[in-house]
């Protein structure tokens, strides 16, 4: 702890300062370093946020990295550098144990800027030069999306500009820094990237793609004849969509499916059509290849979906765990969630089974906190039992209710492959339209 003058205000404060990264010792200390919140300090009377000159040693045993950080603002001779670089250096080796005294801690390496030092711990975890290039447009364009949100008409024109960099890699970095920024106490930042994200769901392609998604699971699907899934299979144009025939019907892409398939191949081969038989023997090869994979991404995600229940049961505050942990409440949660409280009913653990139904609502409840207003409003739009239920919602959302919400719901109708679940939408946005025209 150091004691410093705050150059705007003038008022005293005490700073904490790390001269010594070891993320052997404090593992958390990577990720504050990486997210630029080391050697950060704020003035508690104006407010007014700044960064701390101060030389730092990083080392991680593990990649044999010893990394010396010394900032130029701290005005430092070389014979200071190196002293400070020294004794920081012999501090290490000093707590360290005999089979760990390597050569690479008598050769620190030495730089001058805070973004050298971070794309060097990067380097050393396997991230290229070609991914920090990606990582800086996505940063540059999610603090370019930030500063338009006070203009609508220019947000939705950077937002049409930029439509097809708004994937699920940008959504998932938007989702880290609302964590990042509610862990390092910038409340008011993680306030206005939520507001971003809920604006981005519904502007952008990927946006209301996800939307769609809450709005219909894979799991909605209802049960294909084999015959009929193999049709659907050859019609696929692409492997994605071939992936998706497999993550929806898997349990039906069996033996019988394959023997099924196998039959098709020989009597094309018998009858002379070549070119059909190769290309069943083709699809053949390509659905045990996705068959094999998805059954070893199922059994990693139910693992973790397992540790992840395991961890809602005995914690002593669930609500913190799930804002902790929400964007890993994914399909394989709720199937492990659905195993148990199926096992719980049927041993008659009537206690048991309403915790896990209390958690599973305490999940669902704090993710639709997430959505957009909007995309909350369909929901209750599509739930509503009748076309009363439907106006009385409309009126008690009327704020809401305009044309941009009706070419939403087409949107996401058109996004939505289960049909039911499309024609209820849009269902819902003729009886919308109604609406507004009998409200005009």
């Amino acid at each position: 702890m150091v004691s410093i003058t705050c150059p705007v205000c003038g008022a005293p404060i005490r700073a904490q300062v790390y001269n010594l990264v070891d993320v052997d010792l404090e593992p958390e200390l990577k990720s504050k370093l990486l997210r630029g919140r080391i050697n950060v300090t704020r003035c508690t009377n104006c407010g007014r946020e700044g960064v701390i000159a101060a030389p730092m040693l990083y080392h991680d045993p593990d990649k044999e990295l010893l990394l010396a950080f010394v900032p130029p603002e701290a005005q430092l001779s070389d014979e200071e550098q190196q002293r400070i670089i020294g004794s920081l250096t012999n501090l290490v080796m000093s707590y360290l144990p005999p089979e760990k005294k390597k050569g690479y801690l008598l050769v620190p390496k030495v730089l001058l800027s805070y973004q050298s030092l971070l794309e060097s711990i990067l380097r050393a975890e396997g991230v290229t030069s070609e991914m920090m290039a990606a990582q800086r447009a996505r940063m540059d364009l999610l603090e370019r999306l930030l500063q338009a949100m006070v203009d609508e008409e220019r947000l939705r024109a950077l937002v049409g500009e930029a439509d097809e960099q708004l994937d699920f890699e940008f959504f998932a970095v938007l989702g880290a820094y609302v964590e990042a920024s509610r862990q390092d106490g910038l409340e008011d930042r993680a306030r206005a990237l939520e507001a971003l994200r809920e604006r981005l769901l519904e502007m952008s392609a990927y946006g209301r793609k996800l939307a769609a998604q809450v709005l219909a699971r894979p799991a909605d699907h209802p049960p294909l004849p084999r015959e009929e899934l193999l049709e659907k299979m050859l019609e696929a144009t692409t492997e994605e969509e071939l992936a998706q025939l497999v993550a929806w019907y898997r349990s039906a892409v069996d033996y019988l499916f394959f023997q099924a398939l196998t039959e098709h191949m020989d009597q094309a081969g018998e009858e002379g059509r070549q070119e059909d038989a190769q290309r069943l023997r083709d699809l053949r090869e390509t659905l045990l290849d996705l068959t094999e994979q998805l059954d070893a991404e199922a059994q990693v995600a139910l693992e973790q979906a397992s540790e992840l229940l395991r961890q809602l049961l005995e914690a002593e505050d669930p609500e913190a765990v799930v804002r902790e942990h929400l964007t890993e409440f994914d399909d394989a949660f709720f199937i492990v969630l659905g195993a148990n409280l199926q096992a719980a009913e049927r041993a008659g653990e009537e206690q048991a089974y309403g915790r896990l139904q209390e958690l599973g609502n305490l999940v669902l409840d704090i993710a639709r906190e997430r959505l957009p207003p909007e995309v909350r409003l369909i929901q209750h739009l599509l739930a509503a039992p009748d076309g009363a239920a439907v106006s009385d919602l409309l009126e008690e959302y009327e704020s809401l209710v305009d044309e941009r919400l009706v070419m939403l719901i087409r949107d996401l109708a058109g996004d939505i492959d289960e049909e039911e679940t499309a024609a209820r939408l849009l269902e819902v946005a003729g009886s919308v339209e109604r609406w507004l025209q009998e409200h005009s």
